[in-house]
């Protein structure tokens, strides 16, 4: 059969994609980034590695489990930990591209056809969300999901080769998973397991007594880790709460908005692979299921993880980010197999262009004078006027997570900021207003659209006089 020829040196091409995360290592903090670089900066500096740490508080931060930050400590101590933003962005970038050979790892697995594993790769790192924003984003989501993509690419695979062993690292990647992030790891491998299981010959090999020996076992990390491995009491009970928050209905309005609103803005970020999958599917049904039965898996296995998030009242795009590789499958396979009138190159080209003025261009200006950049001048300020007293925060929020984050990591060599002690009797609070402790408010720190508040008790209040 004489196959339409896919764009040629598509390694090429994703060199490209890769090289266009390189400006993104280099951005100021954005969002709550700030959590990340703040409990690994306490960790390092309290000697504690078994539970996150953040202003003081074990559990801080959230009560995330720490192996994003047990990657991110090694990585700031050799870039040194005034760049330990640097460090998480390390982390996260590489975990994106790793999501990316995975993917494409995979679709070689399926399909033995080396371009559309380049095309699987490329497509997922060029997806819009991915390449302009929750790819380099340091959050823990884009570690959590390679794990989980990892997770469920060596489940796939090891039905495929009969491999045990494959299925046991599966279940130790699903676990790692767990310790990034959340326990909505098992759910995801849960729900591409099912989609297996209406294979014949995965349902065999993953039903068999060898399997269920690997699964019984795979209950005893997670268990192990929640009695004896953190010192967070709490960290079991935060996410699972943090999972049933996200089914708490509360307005009806806001509810149907979001059920009709939820998929449009994926498909947006979806972007060219949505796109790819939606042109397939309207121009003929019979491409999209007939010719090959990995394409459905695929699609099933995409949307059976998608359904919960969307029918949810509660949920932001990151929280399925490990379902966009099982959209670029497809899609890859399509644009190779099947590319129709559908203009691929216009489409990859087009992508890299734009993620390469975004993060060369458009973003950085954006940080320049709208925000990112004021977060550092702010805690320049704070450190130059008020470093001789003692300081404290008392900010969650991201502007001041940003500001205390960069204070930590300017002066180093000084203890990370606490919260304010009930009955400190001199020093300054960085506050997210002038009510969160009693005192008297010193200044109100203003750098463009950002603000903090600066309590002062004692000697410090005579700072600006």
């Amino acid at each position: 059969m004489n196959l339409p020829a896919p764009p040629p040196k598509l390694h090429w091409w994703c060199l490209w994609a890769v090289l266009c995360f390189v400006p993104t290592l280099f951005f100021h903090y954005v969002g709550e980034e700030g959590v990340y670089t703040l409990t690994s900066m306490e960790m390092w500096q309290r000697g504690e590695f078994r539970s996150t740490v953040m202003y003081g508080l074990t559990g801080g931060g959230g009560g995330r489990p720490p192996l994003f930050n047990w990657l991110m400590i090694p990585v700031a101590h050799m870039v040194g930990w005034d760049q330990v933003l640097l460090a998480s962005r390390v982390v996260t970038v590489t975990a994106t591209l790793g999501t990316g050979f995975i993917t494409g790892w995979l679709a070689q697995q399926l399909w033995h056809d080396r371009s559309i594993a380049w095309m699987a790769a490329l497509l997922y790192l060029l997806t819009a969300d991915v390449l302009l924003y929750r790819g380099w984003l340091s959050y823990a989501d884009p570690l959590f999901s390679m794990l989980v993509v990892l997770s469920l690419a060596q489940t796939w695979v090891a039905c495929l080769r009969r491999s045990y062993p494959l299925l046991g690292a599966a279940m130790l990647a699903a676990f790692a998973a767990l310790l990034t992030k959340a326990l909505t790891a098992y759910l995801f491998l849960g729900a591409g397991m099912l989609v297996l299981l209406l294979d014949a010959d995965c349902r065999r090999f993953l039903l068999k007594p060898q399997a269920w020996l690997i699964y019984v076992l795979a209950l005893l990390p997670p268990l192990i880790w929640f009695s004896i491995g953190t010192q967070d009491n709490a960290q079991h009970n935060t996410m699972w709460t943090d999972v049933i928050g996200k089914v708490s209905f509360e307005d009806l309005t806001a509810y149907v908005t979001r059920l009709l609103v939820y998929p449009v803005d994926m498909f947006i970020r979806l972007l060219p692979v949505s796109f790819f999958v939606a042109y397939f599917f309207l121009r003929t049904r019979e491409v999209m299921g007939a010719h090959d039965p990995f394409v459905k898996q695929c699609l099933l296995l995409a949307l059976l993880n998608f359904l919960p998030y969307w029918l949810a009242p509660f949920g932001g795009p990151r929280y399925v980010l490990p379902i966009y590789p099982f959209l670029a499958l497809p899609a890859a396979f399509l644009a190779v197999r099947h590319p129709g009138n559908l203009r691929i190159r216009y489409w990859l080209a087009g992508m890299l262009i734009i993620g390469m003025l975004t993060h060369l261009l458009a973003f950085p200006y954006y940080q320049r004078v709208v925000r990112g950049e004021n977060y550092r001048e702010m805690a320049q300020e704070i450190i130059e006027k008020y470093a001789r007293y003692p300081l404290y925060a008392s900010n969650d929020s991201s502007v001041g997570l940003s500001i205390v984050a960069n204070i930590n990591s300017l002066q180093w060599g000084m203890p990370a900021l606490v919260r304010p002690p009930t009955d400190f009797q001199n020093g300054i609070v960085i506050a997210y207003t002038p009510d969160d402790v009693p005192g008297t408010l010193l200044r109100v720190l203003r750098n463009d659209i950002d603000v903090v508040y600066l309590i002062c008790r004692g000697e410090a209040c005579e700072a600006d006089s």
